[in-house]
């Protein structure tokens, strides 16, 4: 078992203390498990929150819960956050996951499942968010899934890809993979995907929050060569953290000039000739 130092702290709102010894005693060999104190709600020092990952457990009466948990997600954008509830049906937990929930777990809890989405939380594990098997027909879409008429290319590393965006924060930021929208779409603009990849002290300072309220924002993309880029973007509600220890969240942006449009399919193109040829190796 790891020591207390080296394991990871997770913090649970609205759970009994009954349910709350339990989940300590399933994820006893993975994290420490505390109640949220009330003064905790909203952090003052978001850059040393002192936790990894939060467990909110709905109760009746909903409306009340459901206020808590946005509070929550508010409160702490970029901490993943897995939700617990009971009697709801696969439509309810869709909506929670829109919401800003990373996962899902029908109370009461299986010891399994609920060590396999806690450690998938943590970035210990890999695997789809929403796998109780009796919500499979409401599963929703992977987050690196895109399901328009896009392919996605992985981001070379000697290929970079960054994106600066609005805010406080002018440190460009990587872009992981990138989209172009295959078919043509109404009007001129076409639009495609990222995934961008933030350092988690970074991600704890960007303003989420502000971001996915706009309906678009400016993000400046470098591209290999040429100038920057202006792109109008609108920033995907769902972080999620990766192995390498960084935030992931996801974008849909649009160009409207051809030759901005152009830029970008020559990019991916390449993109993709060099991912064949590093396959061949």
């Amino acid at each position: 078992m790891p020591s207390p130092t080296d394991r990871s702290r997770i913090l649970c709102s609205g759970l009994s203390s009954e349910l709350l010894a339990q989940c300590a005693a399933v994820l006893a060999d993975v994290a420490s498990v505390e109640p949220l104190a009330e003064e905790s709600l909203v952090p003052t020092a978001p850059s040393a929150l002192g936790f990894d990952a939060l467990i909110v457990a709905l109760a009746p009466p909903l409306s009340e819960s459901m206020a808590r948990f946005s509070q929550l997600r508010r409160a702490y954008p970029v901490v993943p956050l897995l939700v617990l509830a009971a009697g709801v049906d696969g439509n309810f937990a869709v909506e929670l996951l829109k919401c800003g929930a990373e996962d899902f777990l029908m109370l009461p809890p299986d010891p399994d499942a609920l060590l396999r989405k806690v450690r998938r939380l943590l970035g210990e594990a890999t695997g789809p968010a929403f796998d109780t098997p009796e919500f499979a027909a409401f599963r929703p879409r992977a987050f690196d899934v895109n399901q328009r008429h896009c392919f996605r290319v992985h981001v070379p590393p000697d290929f970079a890809v960054s994106s600066t965006f609005p805010g406080p924060i002018e440190r460009a930021l990587d872009v992981k993979d990138l989209s172009i929208e295959t078919e043509p779409s109404p009007g001129s603009v076409q639009p495609g995907g990222m995934q961008i990849a933030a350092e988690r002290a970074m991600a704890r300072r960007l303003p989420f929050d502000q971001w996915q309220r706009r309906r678009e924002i400016e993000v400046i993309v470098q591209l290999p060569s040429g100038s920057p880029i202006k792109t109008r973007a609108r920033v995907l509600p769902g972080l999620r953290p990766a192995a390498d220890g960084s935030i992931r969240f996801a974008l849909e942006y649009w160009v409207s000039r051809p030759a901005e449009k152009e830029r970008f399919r020559r990019y991916w193109v390449e993109a993709q000739r060099r991912a064949r040829r590093g396959q061949r190796l």
